[in-house]
């Protein structure tokens, strides 16, 4: 579950974040093998951000029917501060520009991210606003994906790839979409995006450029649609292109809303160890 649910806790550190009380909620759906992987009964993510000033938490929810799984980020741009919450464990990992990483365990992510975001000047309008549309492209090699794979694993899948390739489609006249952006670009900073690392666990260099490209989106993702396939040479690559296939990660805003946010939403909860 942690290597799969590595890429959305990223997207979940670049979540929405506005500078009034707002509250977020998008629904994550699979398509092709990705979805068949899941397995029958997998709930799809669904991810809420609440927004109160310079400060953001977001929720995200994923896993199986009766045994689905909450992994909580809380951000603090104006402490440069990340937080993550491990509800299973009650511990809360705060990460401060300059924290150490916590130390690996077999298959944990690693490998080295390139990201790169360009707006297309298409647009279309989504649920009553005008969307533009930012082209996304990222890759990762997938060997670099788990480094508690066996050496000789690793070296069949070398030139294994994983490209990501999709559309953002983001709207300037959806609620504090201009707060939105003010606070995204706070955020982007070299500083809380190595917290922002350090917070997940994640070791994939490169990660830091793919959160400073998500920060050029003008406005806010209303519709997010990124394919994701396979491409190398090698009979690893073509046993991993017929077993997943085209796969596509669909990411939709459900609601928008701006009732007031309780401060404690943004704390520690009583009774969880900090970990720093």
């Amino acid at each position: 579950m942690k290597r799969w649910s590595a890429p959305f806790i990223v997207l979940a550190v670049c979540s929405a974040v506005v500078h009034a009380d707002v509250t977020i909620v998008q629904k994550t759906t699979l398509e092709g093998g990705a979805a068949a992987m899941a397995g029958a009964g997998v709930t799809p993510p669904t991810i809420t951000s609440r927004i109160k000033g310079l400060k953001g938490r977001t929720d995200m929810e994923m896993g199986s029917a009766g045994t689905a799984t909450t992994v909580s980020t809380i951000t603090d741009a104006a402490a440069k501060q990340v937080i993550i919450l491990d509800h299973s464990q009650k511990t809360a990992r705060v990460s401060t520009p300059g924290s150490k990483p916590p130390a690996r365990s077999p298959g944990d992510p690693i490998g080295t991210v390139d990201g790169r975001l360009t707006p297309t000047g298409r647009s279309q309008m989504i649920d009553g606003l005008k969307c533009d549309e930012y082209a996304f492209t990222s890759s990762l090699n997938v060997s670099e994906f788990g480094g508690g794979m066996p050496p000789e694993v690793a070296e069949a899948m070398k030139d294994v790839v994983m490209v990501m390739k999709g559309s953002i489609w983001a709207s300037r006249d959806a609620p504090g979409a201009a707060e939105y952006n003010a606070y995204q670009k706070a955020m982007s900073s070299s500083e809380l995006a190595s917290a922002a690392m350090s917070a997940t666990g994640l070791n994939m260099p490169g990660a830091e450029r793919l959160i400073a490209a998500m920060q050029g989106v003008e406005g806010l993702p209303m519709l997010t649609e990124i394919g994701m396939t396979i491409q190398g040479s090698g009979q690893m690559a073509e046993t991993m292109k017929q077993m997943m296939g085209e796969m596509k990660v669909i990411t939709k805003v459900l609601s928008v809303k701006s009732d007031a946010i309780p401060d404690d939403v943004f704390k520690v909860p009583a009774g969880y160890q900090v970990i720093k």
